[in-house]
């Protein structure tokens, strides 16, 4: 398989995509039919939107621990 090389800006936007995807499986957690976010919640959010801050692509990326309340 031949691999090619990437722009920046497309690593950061399959950062960007993968980081979404992760948020997304958390959204259940902000409905309001279910009991409050915790605060280890709300931080895993949070350190998730905050991911491309520190991190411009995969090759580097550290995800953040899902809680596990």
């Amino acid at each position: 398989m031949i691999e090619m090389a990437h722009t920046a800006e497309e690593k950061l936007e399959h950062l960007r995509v993968l980081r979404n995807l992760r948020l997304s499986e958390t959204d259940y957690w902000t409905l309001s039919d279910t009991p409050e976010m915790t605060q280890a919640q709300i931080d895993y959010r949070q350190a998730l939107r905050d991911i491309t801050k520190s991190y411009t692509s995969l090759d580097d990326v550290v995800w953040p621990s899902a809680p596990t309340e």
